[in-house]
């Protein structure tokens, strides 16, 4: 009966049934060879059994050395009677034993609706269903455990159980049931199936994306194409004009040149040659008493006339100093969103506002930035700056500064600060902090002593207004000065400033109600927008908006187009109340953030 139960070993990966190189046995009990399993494990350490396609999480040096005997499962009811080596063809998972073929009948007689699984799945949950007994009470088995501390518990246990976690009872469970409460393998497969989604959808974008590029490049190389030929045929037609026009030219230069000059050369030459045959064959006696008529001839040939010739409307060549542009550019393509929550997206204007928090700050709040998840809340009367992190908790003057922190940006992992210096001396200052809140320079900025006041990061360069000389200044990360920018439509007001595009800032201003985008390299206002009255706060969105709130009883939002400065939509928040006032905005992924200064609170939107 135990030759009965030898099975054949024979490699998955090499199908050697003899001479197997240092054997290993993998959990489901198939026995391979050791270079065969390392040539096969992934970078992850998983490997798929080519017999049973079961796939496990090992390392190939660990598994066990595997023989024949290795491989043999006997029978619990035949071992516990004393018989060894019969084999078992059956494991029952409620009775938790294994049987042979004659006492899997006998199970059966009595226990038919009992669930069974074959050895071969066995091998491979063996360790899961070895049973444990009691390390307390040897004689009976671990069978339950509280789904709320995770003990372990006998049937003998449960009368001399302790109390929870917290003085309450034990909440029992089967092992089974209690395994899929603590491990939620549901929840890993739901995230599993969401990312999975999400991998397709990604695939799909990548595919339709590669579609998309190949026929972009046709149209692109068909304009390229019909642009050389239609280029080409004017060329030629052109050059066929020119010839034409040269042709003619020439063709009357030839004919003046024969007829009118060549004749008359001819007669020249003709009677210049006879006169001097003349000179030298005739006695000089005969040609002096003769040269009266020689004289004569000779005066009638140099006074003779050839007519004028005016040559017009022929052409020349002249190649135009600007080059003709291609028919074809490069233009923004749609955005898109990829998120675990709602995979591949196409983002839409924002239409709404949600309020996801409201927070409480220290004191009334001026301004607004965020840095790696943080968001720094700039204070008036001298409370500093606030921090909230991501889950929406207050470090209260995270900060401390003793003036009012008009203006809060953050760059390269220093927090910059506008500070209004309101003492017998009026100023403003540029105070930069690392971010565990400890100051690390300073430098004075000029302008005008109206409070409000902002400055943004654009290109790792730190720009503040200057209302009192109607300019921008520009610094360094440190703070030297790197230019001035001029900026006419600055006033004596409010005014609040944020990065657009590249070398580019919005900058609001409240006295003139109006919004204007300045290029910082050529010093050119790009656009002007005067549709929001008294705008306060102002910052860009996705690149693509600029998002501007004005002085108002409510919040509205302003969204224009960072482009062009055309309003695209407005948005409000009805619940504000009549005396809250917003200096500034921010956004930062989806989330809006304002801060409401009379309310002492920053209220965190989602943009919908």
């Amino acid at each position: 009966m135990a030759e009965a139960a030898v099975e054949k070993v024979e490699c998955g990966f090499c199908l050697l049934e003899e001479g197997l190189e240092n054997p290993k046995c993998l959990p489901c009990g198939h026995v391979h060879c050791l270079l065969c399993l390392t040539r096969n494990v992934d970078v992850n350490d998983m490997i798929r059994c080519p017999w049973c396609r079961e796939v496990f999480d090992v390392r190939v040096e660990n598994l066990p050395s595997a023989d024949v005997e290795d491989n043999f499962v006997s029978c619990d009811v035949c071992t516990k009677k004393g018989l060894k080596k019969v084999p078992a063809v059956i494991y029952c998972t409620v009775c938790r034993k294994l049987f042979c073929r004659k006492h899997d009948e006998s199970h059966d007689d009595t226990n038919d609706d009992h669930q069974k699984m074959t050895i071969s799945d066995y091998r491979i949950q063996a360790k899961r269903l070895e049973r444990r007994v009691c390390s307390k009470h040897t004689d009976y088995q671990i069978s339950q455990g509280c789904r709320l501390c995770a003990q372990l518990f006998c049937v003998q246990c449960l009368s001399q159980a302790d109390s929870c976690v917290g003085g309450s009872g034990h909440k029992m469970l089967g092992m089974d049931d209690l395994i899929k409460k603590l491990v939620n393998v549901e929840e890993l497969i739901t995230t599993e199936d969401k990312v999975s989604s999400l991998f397709k959808q990604l695939s799909k974008t990548i595919s339709d994306f590669d579609t998309e590029t190949g026929e972009l490049l046709d149209i692109l190389h068909t304009q390229r194409d019909e642009q050389l030929t239609e280029v080409r045929l004017k060329y030629e037609k052109l050059e066929e004009e020119f010839l034409a026009s040269r042709k003619k030219t020439k063709d009357a230069l030839d004919a003046y040149m024969e007829r009118e000059v060549g004749t008359v050369l001819s007669q020249l030459s003709n009677s210049r040659m006879k006169i001097e045959a003349q000179l030298k064959r005739n006695n000089q006696v005969d040609l002096v008493e003769g040269f009266a008529e020689i004289e004569n001839k000779i005066q009638r040939l140099i006074s003779v006339e050839i007519p004028k010739l005016e040559l017009c409307d022929f052409m020349s060549l002249k190649v135009k100093e600007e080059r003709r542009e291609i028919e074809a550019e490069l233009v923004p393509a749609a955005d898109m969103i990829i998120s675990l929550d709602q995979g591949v997206t196409t983002p839409t204007l924002p239409k709404s506002l949600k309020l996801l928090q409201s927070v409480d700050v220290s004191d009334e709040c001026l301004s607004v930035c965020t840095y790696e998840g943080n968001s720094y809340v700039g204070l008036d009367s001298g409370a500093g700056i606030d921090r909230i992190d991501e889950s929406f908790s207050v470090s209260k003057s995270f900060v401390s500064v003793t003036k009012n922190v008009n203006g809060v940006a953050a760059c390269t992992n220093q927090l910059y600060a506008l500070v209004y210096v309101s003492d017998r001396n009026p100023r403003w200052v540029v105070n930069v902090y690392d971010l565990t809140g400890k100051q690390v320079t300073s430098w004075s900025h000029h302008d005008s002593g109206v409070r409000i006041n902002k400055l943004a990061i654009v290109d790792d360069q730190v720009v503040v207004p200057d209302r009192h000389s109607k300019r921008l200044t520009i610094y360094s990360l440190t703070g030297e000065v790197i230019k001035h920018v001029s900026c006419p439509l600055l006033s004596n007001s409010n005014t609040a400033i944020c990065a657009a595009d590249r070398h580019c800032v919005v900058v609001s201003d409240y006295g003139s109600s109006q919004v204007f985008k300045l290029d910082l390299t050529t010093e050119k206002v790009i656009w002007t927008c005067k549709d929001v009255s008294q705008p306060q706060g102002v910052t860009c969105y996705r690149s693509k908006y600029i998002l501007v709130t004005n002085y108002s009883s409510k919040t509205t939002i302003w969204i224009l187009d960072v482009k062009t400065g055309t309003q695209l939509a407005k948005i409000e928040d009805p619940t504000v109340r009549i005396d809250s006032n917003v200096f500034d905005l921010h956004v930062y992924r989806d989330t809006l953030i304002v801060p409401r200064n009379n309310e002492k609170k920053v209220l965190f939107y989602q943009l919908k």
